[in-house]
C-alpha cells in the first residue's frame, strides 16, 4: 500500500504528474518544430537549391509523421496541455538554444541559420520564435479546452474527466445566475 505521499501511491502519482507534464512539453514543441521546418527551413533550403536537403526521409518522419501521430494520440486520449506547464516547455526550448550555442562554441557550426548570433537579424529571429512559441502553446491549451468541451469533459489537473452532470430533471442555472451565486 502507500500512505499519503509515499509508497506505491506516491510513485504512481509522481509518474502520472511527470506523464502529464511531458505531454504539455511534447505537443507544443512538436507543433513548433513542424511549423519551423515547413515555414522557415524548407523554403530557405528550396531557395538555395536544397543544399541542406531539409526534407530527407528522416526529417519528414521526425517533423511531419511524429507531429501527426501526436495529434491523433491527443484526439484519442484524456490528456490536456495545461497553461501551468508553459514554463516547463519554455525551459525545454531554452535548453535547446543553450545547446545550440554550446555546439557553435565547440564546432563553429550553427544547426539553423536563424540561431546565428553574428548579425542583428538574430534579434528578429529570436523574437519571432518566442512569439511563435507562445502562440503555439496557446493553441495547444485551447485545443485541449476544445477537446474537453466537445467530449463533455472537465480538466482535473492535466487529465480530462467526465464533467459533473446535474441530476435528471434538474435545470442548469444560466451563466448570469451562476455568477450571481458565486458572488464577488
Amino acid at each position: 500500500g502507500g500512505g499519503e505521499g509515499g509508497g506505491e501511491g506516491g510513485v504512481a502519482a509522481a509518474l502520472c504528474t511527470l506523464h502529464h507534464s511531458l505531454w504539455s512539453v511534447c505537443v507544443p514543441s512538436a507543433l513548433l518544430v513542424t511549423i519551423v521546418l515547413w515555414g522557415v527551413l524548407y523554403p530557405a533550403d528550396k531557395a538555395r537549391g536544397h543544399q541542406r536537403n531539409e526534407l530527407n526521409p528522416a526529417s519528414f518522419e521526425a517533423h511531419a509523421i511524429n507531429t501527426l501521430l501526436l495529434l491523433l494520440d491527443g484526439a484519442a486520449n484524456r490528456l490536456a496541455v495545461r497553461a501551468a506547464d508553459f514554463y516547463l516547455t519554455l525551459g525545454w526550448a531554452t535548453a535547446y538554444v543553450l545547446y545550440a550555442w554550446a555546439q557553435y562554441a565547440q564546432s563553429g557550426f550553427w544547426p539553423y541559420f536563424f540561431l546565428d548570433l553574428s548579425s542583428w537579424a538574430a534579434v528578429g529571429w529570436y523574437s519571432l520564435l518566442i512569439a511563435l512559441f507562445a502562440a503555439v502553446y496557446a493553441m495547444a491549451v485551447g485545443g485541449s479546452a476544445l477537446k474537453a468541451r466537445c467530449a463533455g469533459l472537465a480538466v482535473d489537473g492535466a487529465a480530462l474527466v467526465p464533467a459533473p452532470q446535474p441530476p435528471p430533471g434538474a435545470t442548469l442555472p444560466s451563466a448570469r445566475d451562476a455568477l450571481l451565486q458565486a458572488g464577488p
